[in-house]
């Protein structure tokens, strides 16, 4: 028998039973792939959402993405973990938040387990939309409740990139940093994440990803932006980065890490009992040794005993600052106990020419069980000192996700008059107490809360929030700390057990750093310091320091501490003479500021402040900073190297200042031509055009009437010549010279402000004077400025009658005294000082005038009291309304399986 030949029909029938059957089996196999990979996916993703339900997560199916591809069904590859971002709540009314999960799928993509899951967002304020993502990407978009979306997080599941600051670290910190973000994301690298927002905020928002790259669509605009280089962006959208904080050191990076594991509750149940063991060995010490402390408080002072640590201060009537020295607590009082000690004479600490010192310190014993223990007081006058308000890059943990810059502003302005920075409140875990930091809400004010504020005139402001949560609009930064701790020099009026050295429901006695900031009954702000100090003991220090409205602030040794600093650009930084004290003082470059120099000192030399000095970079924690305000009189005006000492010395005594601080000083000077002249300075910010304003300063005023009744309005005819029997809070009278021209340019007063300008800088403005420019030729009598950096008038006149200057002379003393440009008067401005006397001292009274401008004394920025209708309520009353917890904080906490 003969086989087919390979042409013959059955061969044929042959192959073509063969492609029907591979293509029958190809399409069957496709079909199956995809009912496959339908049926694995809602399974996988019922299978999470069954899972993280058990945990107390109510998952959005819709939202879950799978950021690894699953492996395809039938295959024999082995099962892999897959990485899966979520949306989900812990209950129905809540805000989302969104998840990182941990999954094992099997080789034909059937879900195995769940996972470790790890919560990204704590964002009680923001809801998060479902993610999209593309690799190790993916993009969540936020809205504020009640609100569009307006904010987009970019997460890198690759890590966390390296940021400037960091290679300062040492090995220990890093692996610090590494275990903190495997505790929080289930990484050793963490996870990078930018943050982008829409500015102004639109009305609708959408996001999508499509291959390595975002795309943002914003109210019609779109922008694409490529994950390889995220940081570019179009001008709409805002970019930050997350910054990491560095590490506390250990003892206190390990409370944190082990609290992160066991609660809060249980740390506080272990402080209480350490510390009370602490107290109880100190106490039996003490009474064996007798020591008063003495020896360890020189230390802490840095001298080798008490009798050199204190030097009397003269005290200007005028200002009243420093006050009286404190009352001793415990007896027998240590040398220098209570005595206010000048620092105006140390390199280390920023003054204010002309005026008293910047800050006095003392200490204070104030425990009479325990002698040794005391508390140690930085007082400073606010009429000189504005407090400011930074909040941390880590904290507060913020209600609505927003993080802070964490570090003093980088500008010469801020950065030449930075004095002082200090510790602020308790983390947002031990209670969630309130901080908005230059009109950003962190979180929001609660009831009853013992409130440190910053107002939009630079004033300091000390109260207790009432329950409503209205922010005044007059408020620019607020911080706030559990009750007061201090109110009219009586300690805790709402009756609080706990102020964060035991669990919520002890008696809290311990020994432990505490500090605290207070005002004064004269108006002064303190800041308080204390290694080994109960609560009692914290108020009766504030209590010898005639607080009126004391606020207890953190507690934490190694996060609490005060730093004294002075900056300047590296050319005008002069050398120290001497070798640094290691314990207490430090210099160095002021990072991201090319060129400046700072120096940095301890308030003593026994604070346990980590990374010393702290708050000149970057910083994890809010803290407080604090600036020094430009006050009259300033440096001496000097246009000559050669002239004698007191030459340009300024004169504030004996003027209408009408208070404190001053609104005028003057001063007399030779001219490079030789001819004297006579300069005036006028600070705008104490001046008012509204003679009903006007009020004058409660310190003694330097001349010799007496000062209205206190908050007495004063009466002004309008009508009538200047008078100061009837108008004693005038501190200029003027009429304007000269008028608006083409080759003219004219001094404006507005409220807050001198200007020089063609035509009035805003609504309301008035005409002082008109001349031309000093870039002009010929001469002159008079020449005006404004000072560029603190904005006070610079007025100059020739002393001699009739006699006149080149505009390049009068341009000269200008310039010394710190204006850029001016203008040039033929004729000296007709101008009273008080309204009855020239720049000579001499009586005047200038001729009336309809365009006659009178200036009258306002009050400056200092402190004061807000929120005085707040009663004083029952702890039933204030503890659920401070009770109420932000939402992470009321979720029960997951289970990892």
């Amino acid at each position: 028998m003969t086989s087919p030949s390979p042409s013959s029909p059955d061969r044929g029938h042959a192959r073509s039973r063969i492609l029907l059957v591979v293509l029958v089996a190809a399409v069957a196999f496709g079909a199956s792939l995809y009912r496959a990979k339908q049926t694995a996916g809602a399974s996988r993703n019922e299978g999470i959402e069954l899972a993280l339900a058990r945990r107390g997560l109510r998952v959005e199916r819709k939202s879950v993405l799978w950021l690894s591809k699953p492996p395809l069904p039938l295959l024999t590859a082995a099962a892999g973990q897959v990485q899966v971002v979520l949306r989900a709540t812990t209950a129905p009314d809540e805000p989302h938040d969104i998840y990182l999960v941990e999954t094992s799928l099997s080789p034909d993509g059937v879900l195995l387990s769940v996972g470790a899951h790890h919560k990204l967002t704590e964002t009680s304020s923001v809801d998060e939309m479902a993610p999209v993502g593309h690799g190790d990407h993916f993009a969540v978009a936020e809205r504020l409740l009640g609100a569009s979306p307006s904010r987009i997080r970019l997460y890198d599941l690759r890590g966390a990139k390296p940021q400037q600051g960091e290679g300062d670290w040492s090995w220990l910190d890093r692996v610090q940093l590494a275990i903190g973000r495997y505790q929080k994301t289930g990484r050793l690298a963490g996870i990078d994440r930018i943050t982008y927002t829409v500015e102004p905020p639109p009305q609708k928002l959408s996001i999508s990803m499509n291959g390595p790259a975002l795309r943002i669509e914003a109210d019609g605009k779109v922008a694409h932006l490529d994950l390889s280089n995220p940081w570019s962006a179009p001008t709409w959208l805002s970019v930050e980065q997350a910054s990491p904080t560095r590490p506390g050191k250990l003892v206190n990076w390990t409370v944190d890490r082990v609290r992160a594991v066991i609660g809060p509750e249980a740390i506080q149940y272990f402080k209480a009992f350490f510390f009370s063991l602490k107290d109880f060995i100190e106490r039996r010490k003490e009474a064996v040794t007798g020591d008063t402390g003495a020896s360890s408080i020189a230390d802490d002072l840095g001298e080798q005993s008490l009798d050199a640590t204190t030097r009397s201060v003269p005290v200007d009537p005028d200002i009243g600052f420093p006050p009286p020295p404190l009352v001793p607590w415990v007896k027998p009082t240590l040398p220098g106990e209570g005595r206010w000690n000048a620092k105006d004479e140390d390199p280390f600490i920023h003054t204010l020419p002309g005026l008293p010192p910047t800050f006095v310190t003392t200490f204070i014993r104030s425990d009479r069980r325990r002698k040794v223990t005391r508390v140690y007081v930085a007082l400073w006058d606010p009429r000189l000192v504005q407090l400011n308000m930074m909040a941390g890059v880590a904290e507060p943990k913020s209600a609505t996700g927003a993080t802070g810059p964490g570090r003093i502003p980088r500008e010469p302005v801020v950065m030449r008059r930075l004095a002082a920075a200090m510790n602020a409140g308790f983390q947002a875990l031990h209670g969630e107490y309130g901080m908005m930091s230059d009109g950003i809400i962190y979180l929001p004010p609660k009831p009853y809360g013992a409130t440190v504020a910053l107002t939009r005139d630079g004033s300091t402001a000390f109260g207790t929030w009432p329950v409503s949560p209205a922010i005044p609009p007059s408020m620019r930064s607020y911080r706030q700390n559990m009750t007061v701790m201090v109110q009219d020099e009586k300690f805790n009026p709402y009756g609080r057990t706990w102020w964060g050295g035991t669990p919520a429901d002890w008696e809290d006695r311990t020994h432990t750093v505490r500090t605290g900031i207070c005002l004064t009954k004269e108006d002064f702000v303190g800041y308080f310091y204390g290694a080994d100090i109960s609560p009692r003991a914290l108020s009766r220090a504030m209590i010898q320091t005639r607080c009126k409205y004391g606020v207890a602030l953190d507690m934490n040794a190694g996060h609490s501490g005060m730093e004294f600093y002075k900056a300047a650009p590296a050319a005008d930084f002069k050398p120290l003479g001497r070798h640094l004290r290691p314990r207490l003082e430090r210099e160095g470059e002021v990072r991201d500021m090319p060129g400046w120099k700072f120096r940095a000192r301890r308030l003593i030399t026994g604070m346990g402040l980590m990374y010393f000095p702290r708050y000149i970079k970057r910083e994890g924690r809010d803290f407080f900073y604090l600036t020094l305000r430009h006050v009259l009189p300033g440096r001496p005006l000097r246009i000559s190297k050669s002239a004698p000492p007191s030459e340009g010395q300024w004169r504030v005594k004996g003027l209408p200042q009408h208070g404190f601080p001053y609104a005028l000083a003057l001063t007399e000077l030779t001219l490079a031509s030789g001819g004297r002249a006579r300069v005036l300075k006028v600070d705008p910010r104490l001046l008012t055009r509204d003679a009903s304003a006007a009020v004058l300063s409660r310190s003694k005023p330097s001349t010799p009437e007496p000062p209205p009744d206190a908050g007495a309005a004063l009466e002004l005819d309008a009508g009538a010549a200047p008078d100061p029997s009837n108008a004693r809070a005038v501190v200029l009278a003027v009429n304007p010279v000269g008028s608006p021209g083409a080759k003219q340019t004219s001094l404006w007063w507005s409220p807050g402000g001198f200007s020089i300008a063609a035509s009035g800088p805003a609504s309301g403005a008035v005409r002082l004077a008109s001349g031309p420019l000093l870039s002009a030729s010929g001469q002159i009598a008079a020449a005006l400025g404004v000072e560029q950096e603190g904005g006070a008038l610079v007025y100059v006149e020739l002393a001699e009658p009739g006699a006149a200057a080149g505009f390049e002379t009068m341009a000269a003393v200008l310039q010394a005294a710190g204006c850029v440009g001016g203008i040039g008067l033929a004729e000296p401005w007709p101008i009273a000082l008080g309204a009855d006397s020239n720049l000579a001292a001499k009586p005047i009274r200038l001729p009336r005038s309809a365009s006659q401008v009178l200036l009258f004394r306002q009050p400056g920025p200092g402190a004061r009291r807000i929120f005085t209708d707040t009663p004083v309520v029952p702890l039933t009353t204030w503890h659920p309304l401070q009770a109420r917890r932000i939402r992470y904080f009321k979720k029960r906490k997951p289970k990892d399986s």
